[in-house]
């Protein structure tokens, strides 16, 4: 057995503070399922069809979709606040959409086109992707109802700026502090806004808890990715080899008596974390049998699966 084996082990076991109880787990994906066949699904046929971009309409973005309900949910219980899965979704759904356009079309005139749309302004649809685009987003801001001064938004447009200047990723040459900078700030502003999804008015220091939280957060998917990343020629910290899982674990558990000094406890959120820092470990160690993901990410497929076989013979 490698030493790498052991370390990360090591750093697992030293993270076991992490660890909590997530419960009604089978239950809860059934529920993120039905929200998203019910928000997000009618949009996407509605605009694309049934014959739409396979990865839209296969149910791969329902799982997508479905599993951040986790996260959030955990976030919603920490903060005393209603979790609403119908925004989760359709934040999980904007987010997928939007990282397609931006790895595939991310030329000069999407990117401004984006930016005028995230301030408030016009944007007219340019093909059925960017239709699905804006189809999302209008539902989202309809039921957010939010002010134009609302965290969310200023959030929403520093994220959709670090992601201009994420695309120098694709330069393997790219200077470390550079890399580094755009990781944070990357992994920073998409937690404050999804978060923020939950919490109208997050408050300056809530912002800069969860944008720390969400720095950790960034540096464990690239882990998790490295693979995929690899493949596409786009360069991490995780790809050259400079991130160790345990590096993530102590990120998280310095964090985690801030979480409760704060909020008054961290549970269930770092019990959401602490999953999927062992599927990340297993999906790196072992990544041609663990392909589904995490395992929140094979719960909500399972869920999927048993949705369509109750519909399949309700129609009958």
């Amino acid at each position: 057995m490698d030493s790498g084996l052991w370390r990360d082990l090591l750093a697992l076991g030293r993270s076991v503070e992490l660890a909590g109880a997530v419960p009604s787990l089978g239950r809860r994906a059934v529920e993120y399922v039905a929200t998203y066949e019910r928000v997000v699904a009618p949009i996407v046929e509605s605009t694309l069809g049934r014959s739409g971009p396979r990865r839209y309409v296969d149910g791969s973005m329902c799982e997508v979709c479905a599993t951040l309900c986790f996260l959030v949910s955990g976030y919603a219980a920490i903060a005393k606040v209603p979790f609403r899965a119908d925004l989760a979704v359709l934040g999980g759904a904007v987010a997928r959409v939007y990282d397609d356009l931006v790895d595939e079309y991310g030329d000069d005139d999407l990117l401004e086109r984006l930016s005028t749309l995230f301030a408030g302004g016009a944007f007219a649809p340019a093909n059925a992707v960017e239709r699905l685009l804006f189809a999302l987003y209008l539902e989202l801001a309809r039921r957010l109802g939010r002010s134009h001064d609302d965290p969310i938004n200023f959030a929403l447009a520093a994220l959709h700026e670090v992601q201009v200047r994420s695309q120098r990723q694709r330069d393997p040459t790219i200077p470390s502090p550079v890399l580094a900078e755009i990781t944070r700030a990357k992994g920073g502003h998409a937690l404050v806004v999804l978060f923020a999804l939950q919490r109208p008015a997050m408050g300056i220091r809530e912002l800069e808890l969860v944008r720390e939280l969400g720095e950790a957060l960034q540096l464990l998917d690239d882990y998790m990715d490295v693979a995929a990343d690899r493949k596409i020629g786009i360069t991490t910290s995780a790809t050259r080899g400079e991130l160790s899982l345990a590096h993530i674990c102590r990120q998280l558990r310095r964090l985690r008596p801030a979480l409760c000094d704060f909020y008054g406890r961290s549970q269930p959120l770092c019990g959401v974390i602490y999953v999927d820092l062992w599927g990340s470990f297993l999906r790196r160690r072992w990544p041609s049998r663990l392909a589904a993901g995490t395992p929140a990410r094979v719960l909500v497929s399972l869920a999927r699966k048993w949705a369509r076989v109750r519909r399949t013979g309700a129609d009958r």
